[in-house]
């Protein structure tokens, strides 16, 4: 008996020690690659503002042999596009490395080196990027850049550190709109084009909002879309079904271009894609929303396995399941919010910030540009 014991003792020190030195083996493999993958990083640019312009982790050979590897149809998709709609095109997404942005901690402006992308809107001559500080020290903010050609052009500041999960813009009132929070309750805020294109980024203040909508109906405003003169907010849910409520834009007299308190007060957030207590359902971890032609398209994704773009007819508005999805299509991780422009949608994807890259991961430091009818081509 002694010796069973004895035995058994023995047994479980070596399994701890195997055990012990797999683990070391494996966290040391890990940090290699942590450090190659630093060491492979592109030599850092900033603007005169501070904001780094490079890509924030690959040439772009390395992104497109590491995209052709993992996802090759997405890849070849995202070579169809024509000369007429390079908007958004392999652009760098700008401030992964350094932006200049409000400390709240410190109180005072600073540089941030955490920024998370989410949102993404073609807005006149502009494309418009959002991101927050995934240290949550930081101000929110947008990058502006040229949509012709993707040069940076300046930071906005937002007021405060709202999540900015959606950014939509009303091409009818020239209204760019933001999803984000007040009294509690989640809210709609806007800022006209022309105060966009007058906002003097060197003077490090907010910019000033023409409104801000409290929308208690949708608990977590999380994404938001413009479409056929309706405002389209939707909720991300992590753990249930999502929601999405649509506001009709007011078009003439007083407050035109906004949402009012009535329509406000008649969205029971059971418009389309709801909870199961309402008429539809759709699964969970919905990022992004975006309309084109006679087609929905809604990313998905959380954690770090791959995400998924799945597209409906409109027909389908008020049963968008994914069992209803004429088409369902694997993209790289952490994709966050989709838009549809000239026949392509801009995917933006939060894995360059350096709260989410790592070597194991396709990391998506460029905007991806999908050509929409192409997709159908498999």
């Amino acid at each position: 008996m002694k010796k069973i014991g004895k035995f058994l003792y023995h047994l479980i020190i070596f399994f701890l020690v195997a055990a012990g030195i797999g683990a070391a083996a494996y966290y040391g493999y890990r940090y290699w690659q942590r450090q190659e993958l630093e060491k492979a990083r592109p030599r850092l640019v900033k603007a005169k503002d501070g904001t780094n312009i490079n890509a924030s982790w690959h040439s772009y050979p390395a992104y497109q042999k590491d995209l052709k590897k993992n996802f090759s149809f997405i890849a070849q998709n995202s070579r169809y596009v024509p000369p007429r709609t390079w908007v958004g095109k392999d652009v760098i997404v700008p401030g992964l490395q350094s932006t200049k942005s409000y400390d709240f901690k410190n109180k005072k402006f600073d540089t941030a080196d955490s920024m998370t992308p989410q949102g993404i809107a073609v807005a006149g001559k502009y494309l418009l990027l959002t991101a927050y500080d995934g240290q949550r020290e930081h101000a929110s903010v947008i990058y502006v850049l040229d949509s012709k050609t993707g040069k940076y052009l300046k930071t906005v500041q937002i007021q405060g550190r709202p999540h900015l999960g959606g950014i939509a813009y009303d091409e009818v009132a020239q209204n760019i709109w933001l999803t984000g929070s007040k009294n509690g309750n989640s809210a709609l805020m806007c800022f006209s084009l022309q105060t966009l294109k007058n906002y003097n980024a060197k003077h490090h203040v907010p910019i000033e909002y023409k409104y801000q909508i409290e929308i208690p109906t949708v608990e977590r405003a999380s994404t938001v879309t413009y479409f056929d003169n309706q405002l389209f907010v939707g909720f991300f849910n992590m753990y249930g079904r999502g929601k999405v409520a649509s506001y009709a834009i007011k078009r003439g007299g007083k407050n035109s271009g906004s949402i009012t308190n009535n329509e406000i007060k008649a969205v029971t957030g059971t418009v389309s894609w709801s909870d199961p207590s309402g008429e539809t359902s759709m699964d969970k971890q919905i990022q992004g929303i975006a309309f084109y032609q006679n087609r929905i398209f809604l990313s998905q994704s959380y954690g770090s396995g791959p995400s998924k773009l799945y597209v409906f007819p409109t027909t389908a508005l008020s049963a968008l399941n994914e069992q209803n999805a004429e088409l369902v299509i694997d993209l790289p991780p952490y994709l966050e919010q989709i838009a549809a422009y000239k026949g392509q949608l801009l995917c933006i994807f939060e894995s360059g910030s350096k709260l989410y890259a790592r070597p194991q991961l396709v990391i998506m430091d460029r905007i991806l540009s999908l050509n929409i009818n192409a997709l159908f081509d498999r």
